[in-house]
């Protein structure tokens, strides 16, 4: 998830103030608060519409730490949002059930269901494809001719690290491998308009319309490749989006206002003709540029795709028939380009069922979780999982797993529980992540990657503590939800 973050609540009050506080907001069209930032940090801009106050890096013990922030608002109102200091952007999600910016139910929304029998082999177009690429069988991930169950996690940061930290980098993959989690699923994409400080991570600068793409400037995908090359190196496999439905890294609003202009709404992002060129010109590039590598596990559409975003709300046409529209055109161009590298959506799991008033069941914020996983372009499902921020309850948590196992049932395709996280604070955290782990373990879903991996590396220090993220210093979470969980996992492939 990038991180869950109250911090809209608190970028408002600040507005009021003469100077703005480290990590609040600082300009952007529309900005009527403070402009300028509190001693120890500059005002960054990361778009047209959002400028934040991040801290200057130090000049003394090497960088400033990384922080990845997640806060819960009210369950009608929640943000989440992952700030990294050094300038690991923000992470900015809206979890709200049922915002005006969200699309809500009507009668003419209709269930989307697929029920499939045979087993479901993915090959590529000349029938094989190398068997260190991991592929699926049924339910089931297949790596080596071999069943392929795993626990993973979610390190997002690890392509930020710059300027050539690629002793940051190894560090942190290294400490991956070394829990014995088996996938990570970090960012492949880094979206910014205008100038960064050269510590800034940046794989498309929108100065100028159509985006340049950094393929061969350090601050650029050279980065990525070291962790690509990094994680191949380790037997690591990665999942990669290649945009985030939020504002941070840019996100899918920036493409909108960059291409549309003002007065464009978020889902013009899956209908402009202009604005699906663009993401599929960076699409072609990096897959291209490692499909050949058995590192890459799966291309992934985005992270949480939905009709509506961080700044830009859904326009009155935008439902999940649109969003599901896009994910075939956009997998099957994927698969046109790589046949061998399986490929999915990376929605949070929403249904679209009729009848049911719940948010996360009634297709409001414009997913069908069942009508994307049929797709025959996309070989497994995904589904997220935060029931406060959603208005649900940590109980309900189960549920959310059953309800997905079954869905993996009926199409007969892997489901991975690829984000979640029980937060420190709340003194839940151990029996929920003992539950779901039970769950999980029980039922028909053949991944676990909780949000999220937490590490220390020499340059930059410790991952910021967002409350969801487990470190090897917190003894009992590290050994059993970590260590003894992927094995546990890993068991189910003898």
């Amino acid at each position: 998830m990038k991180a869950k973050i109250v911090a809209a609540t608190s970028v408002l009050a600040a507005s009021v103030a003469a100077q703005q506080t480290t990590w609040g907001q600082c300009g952007g069209i529309g900005w009527t608060g403070a402009t300028s930032c509190v001693n120890g940090a500059a005002c960054t801009s990361y778009n047209a519409y959002y400028y934040q106050c991040i801290p200057a890096p130090t000049t003394t013990a090497g960088r400033t730490t990384t922080t990845t922030t997640r806060v819960v608002t009210t369950p009608t109102t929640t943000s989440r949002v992952t700030m990294t200091s050094r300038t690991l952007t923000t992470s900015t999600r809206t979890t709200t059930p049922g915002t005006s910016s969200r699309t809500t139910t009507t009668s003419s929304r209709t269930s989307s269901r697929t029920t499939t029998t045979s087993t479901r082999t993915t090959t590529g177009a000349s029938g094989s494809c190398p068997t260190n690429f991991v592929s699926t069988s049924g339910k089931e991930f297949r790596l080596n001719g071999k069943k392929f169950y795993f626990a993973g996690s979610n390190a997002y940061y690890i392509p930020m690290y710059g300027p050539n930290d690629f002793g940051d980098m190894d560090a942190a993959l290294d400490a991956f491998a070394g829990s014995g989690l088996k996938v990570l699923r970090t960012w492949g994409f880094a979206d910014f308009a205008g100038p960064q400080q050269d510590y800034v991570t940046v794989f498309q600068n929108w100065s100028t319309v159509p985006p340049t793409i950094l393929e061969t400037q350090e601050a650029g995908l050279p980065r990525l490749d070291h962790v690509i090359a990094g994680a191949e190196a380790r037997g690591i496999k990665i999942i990669l989006p290649f945009v985030n439905n939020w504002g941070d890294y840019g996100g899918i609003d920036l493409y909108v206002q960059k291409v549309v202009g003002s007065g464009g709404t978020h889902d013009a992002f899956y209908t402009n003709t202009a604005i699906k060129n663009i993401y599929k010109n960076y699409v072609k590039t990096i897959v291209n540029r490692y499909k050949n590598s058995p590192a890459i596990m799966a291309w992934e559409l985005a992270n949480e795709i939905r009709c509506a975003g961080t700044t830009l709300s859904a326009s009155s046409s935008c439902n999940p028939s649109v969003t599901t529209a896009w994910a075939k055109e956009m997998s099957e161009y994927i698969k046109s380009l790589d046949p061998c590298h399986l490929v999915a959506v990376g929605d949070e799991g929403f249904f679209n069922i009729a009848g049911r008033s719940e948010y996360v069941y009634n297709g409001g914020p414009g997913i069908d979780n069942a009508a994307l996983t049929a797709l025959a372009s996309i070989d497994f499902g995904t589904f997220h999982m935060y029931p406060i921020p959603w208005g649900m309850s940590w109980d309900w948590g189960n549920q959310w797993i059953l309800d997905h196992a079954a869905q993996a049932d009926t199409l007969n395709k892997p489901m991975v529980f690829e984000e979640y996280g029980v937060t420190r604070d709340s003194g839940l955290r151990d029996t929920y992540h003992q539950q779901y782990h039970n769950t999980v373990f029980a039922n028909s879903i053949a991944g676990d990657m909780f949000w999220q991996f937490g590490t220390t590396v020499p340059n930059w220090g410790k991952s910021y503590d967002d409350g969801y993220s487990i470190y090897p210093s917190d003894t009992y979470e590290w050994q059993t939800f970590v260590v003894d969980w992927a094995a546990k996992m890993a068991s189910k492939n003898t």
